[in-house]
């Protein structure tokens, strides 16, 4: 065995040797060919060969011997963050835009949108997040070798089974839990593994007492990666959730977010089409994409702008019924031409994918977001509303042209009136079956209008389909997705404005009106199967840390906030108990079928 673990460990010096060397060579090619450096780094071939000579040789003593499962996992994870290491840009975008950026709010899908629309071509969006040559440059080329160093060939034995994954530490191991507990009372008997962070709290008890009994267990980095290079990364925010699909044990994943409650029984999602055929389901956001065309350039994805594939979300129409020659192309948004990525925009709260089928758009991913905050959040959002990774698994994806399926009907959304404003608590997504079935008779019916669906292979303009003046994004969206008329049926509620957190809702004295009472924030539960989600978590609230239980020490940032203060405990629980005797009182009332006229 000693022999063995010498020569193992000498070939992989070897290789390390061998993979330094390939990409030296790549670097004086490319370099060859650049007319700029690269930005806070090394500037040229020496200083890089340099740099790479250095690493390798510090880094030697983080081989191990690939003994067991366990060990290849961290020696195949070891290697990819070596690379996210070596290949990753230097520094940090400026955030700075141009002055004739015209991107100065979101942009919706609906018809009041349209005449903003122009503000999503190639030009205007060219015009906004301003990159140097030299970013520009340095940014092409790290993407670059690191798609070439991945190794994407599937690792037997890494992953097995379906199951559930969530992101906990802090507040969000409580929000976790009690989405946990929901999906067990609603009959959903899948596996969940909850990912805690690195440099969270001891949340041993929570991991050791509170989950096992709901057939949940907490994952850690270390499942991945040696501790040595551990300490090398320092993440947070939404870089957690790449973490916690590469360091989770299952195949086929469901990636939820921990104040994101199913509402419908989830054992039979990875049955089902068209997860089965794309092994990639994403959820709409609000609103369309606003990435810079300079991320294509980055990637070295190419877009065709000779005419467009699409018309906003609708990929079934034909060109030329909503397009004809006399329109002008440079006013065109561009994610409506190939190669782009199509609106609209993705909301990351929920994910379903297969790893097998998708490890090369897990790991770049990973490296979009590892990079997310410095470069390419700022990149792929351009101000967008709730940037972060929410379109990082789409742009992966459409980068090495693996399939997807994004629900088509819109995100709902449900909330209360105040003071003649709306606020909207939580986002409704809908089931993919049920929308995959919708985008199947959609193309049924369009092939049938038309003699075919989507955009000419050929490329050529189909002379037999007129241009029709009276086409509209929502009259497509009122005949083939309306929710009310097709009995679309919720299937998750991402309750996020605010989060269901006892301990900053009663801080915040969230929900109390200027008369000192309370009052409902969901009022639509006919949406999602009369299932009460606010007396849901408020009953729980009053159980876990109102009745005398010791749930408190489960979660570590409660404890700490309410240790030896009872006053601030007993504060809490008053309003609690406030909040909790107002949805029952109101429970009935909201739970009843309202008459339909």
């Amino acid at each position: 065995m000693a022999i063995f673990n010498r020569r193992y460990m000498l070939n992989r010096r070897l290789a390390k040797l061998f993979k330094a060397v390939f990409f030296l060579v790549i670097v004086c090619l490319v370099c060859a060919g650049l007319t700029h450096h690269f930005h806070d780094g090394p500037k040229t071939v020496d200083e890089y060969k340099e740099f790479l000579q250095g690493y390798l040789g510090g880094n030697a003593n983080t081989t191990v011997t690939v003994v067991n499962d366990a060990d290849k996992i961290k020696s195949y994870y070891n290697t990819v963050f070596e690379n996210l290491l070596l290949f990753s840009p230097k520094g940090e975008t400026a955030r700075a835009y141009g002055d004739k950026c015209i991107l100065n709010e979101a942009i919706g899908t609906t018809s009041d949108n349209i005449p903003k629309f122009e503000r999503l071509s190639y030009e205007n969006l060219l015009d906004c997040l301003k990159l140097s040559n030299e970013e520009l440059s340095a940014l092409k080329l790290s993407h670059n070798f690191f798609v070439q160093s991945l190794d994407v060939k599937y690792p037997k034995g890494m992953y097995q089974g379906d199951g559930i994954v969530m992101v906990g530490g802090g507040k969000y191991s409580l929000m976790a839990y009690l989405v946990i507990k929901h999906l067990r009372s609603s009959g959903t008997s899948l596996p969940v593994e909850v990912f805690i962070p690195p440099n969270e709290e001891d949340e041993t008890e929570f991991c050791e007492t509170a989950l096992p009994e709901l057939n949940a267990q907490c994952i850690f980095i270390d499942r991945i990666l040696p501790s040595a290079m551990i300490k090398t990364f320092h993440f947070k925010g939404y870089q957690f959730k790449s973490l916690a699909l590469v360091s989770s044990s299952f195949e086929n994943v469901l990636l939820l977010d921990a104040d994101n409650y199913p509402v419908r029984r989830l054992d039979d999602i990875f049955k089902q089409e068209p997860f089965k055929s794309t092994g990639l389901i994403l959820w709409p956001d609000f609103w369309r994409r606003t990435t810079t065309p300079l991320f294509y350039n980055i990637s070295g994805v190419a877009i065709d702008l000779t005419s467009p594939v699409r018309y906003s979300f609708d990929d079934l129409t034909p060109p030329e019924v909503y397009f004809n020659s006399t329109m002008d192309r440079s006013k065109i948004p561009v994610n409506d031409f190939a190669g782009a990525m199509p609106d609209v925009s993705t909301e990351s709260g929920q994910l379903l994918i297969n790893k097998r089928t998708h490890l090369k758009t897990i790991l770049l991913s990973l490296y979009y977001n590892v990079n997310g905050p410095a470069w390419y959040y700022p990149i792929i959002a351009q101000r967008a509303p709730g940037e972060g990774d929410k379109d990082t698994f789409i742009a992966a994806a459409n980068f090495y042209g693996l399939p997807w399926y994004q629900v088509k009907t819109r995100v709902g959304i449900d909330g209360y009136s105040e003071d003649g404003q709306y606020h909207g608590v939580g986002m409704l997504q809908y089931d993919f079956v049920q929308d995959y079935e919708l985008y199947q008779s959609a193309r049924r019916d369009i092939t049938a209008k038309y003699g075919v669906a989507g955009p000419s292979k050929t490329g050529q303009l189909r002379s037999e389909i007129a241009y029709d003046e009276n086409y509209s994004l929502d009259t497509f969206e009122e005949k083939y997705f309306n929710k009310e008329k097709s009995g679309h049926k919720v299937m998750f509620i991402h309750a996020n404005f605010p989060k269901f957190d006892p301990l900053s809702l009663w801080q915040d004295k969230k929900f109390i009106n200027k008369q000192g009472s309370t009052y409902r924030t969901y009022n639509n539960l006919g949406k999602f199967n009369y299932w009460d989600i606010e007396l849901y978590n408020f009953n729980s609230f009053e159980t876990l840390f109102c009745s005398g239980a010791d749930s408190v020490t489960w979660f570590p940032y409660m404890n700490r906030a309410l240790q030896g203060n009872t006053n601030d405990r007993e504060s809490m629980c008053s309003y609690i108990r406030m909040r909790l005797d107002h949805l029952e009182q109101t429970h009935h009332e909201a739970t009843v079928p309202k008459p339909t006229h």
